[in-house]
C-alpha cells in the first residue's frame, strides 16, 4: 500500500470518527451523564488523532510526494522501496 492509499484511508477514518463524534454529541445532548460525556471525549480524542495525522501530511505535501516518487523509482530499478526518506512512512 502506498502513502497515497494510506492518506485516502486516513481521510476515510477521520470522516468516520467525525460521524461517531457527532453521534456521541447527540447522545450527550439528550442524556448528560458521566458515561455519555466520557464517550464524547473518547470520540473527540479519536477524531483529533486522525486530523493530526492528516495535518502532518498537509504540512509536508512536497516531502511526502518526493519520497513516494523516490520509492517508485527505487522499486522500478531495484525491486525495493527506498531506504532513505525525509518523511516517516505512514502506518495504519
Amino acid at each position: 500500500m502506498t502513502d497515497w492509499d494510506l492518506m485516502v484511508e486516513y481521510i476515510q477514518r477521520a470522516m468516520n470518527a467525525l460521524d461517531k463524534a457527532n453521534e456521541a454529541k447527540d447522545q450527550l445532548r439528550e442524556n448528560v451523564t458521566s458515561e455519555t460525556f466520557d464517550e464524547f471525549r473518547g470520540q473527540m480524542d479519536e477524531l483529533i488523532e486522525h486530523l493530526t495525522k492528516l495535518q502532518n501530511v498537509l504540512d509536508n505535501q512536497e516531502a511526502f510526494a518526493l519520497d513516494e516518487m523516490a520509492d517508485w523509482l527505487s522499486k522500478a530499478f531495484t525491486g525495493n522501496p527506498s531506504d532513505y526518506r525525509r518523511t516517516p512512512r505512514m502506518k495504519i
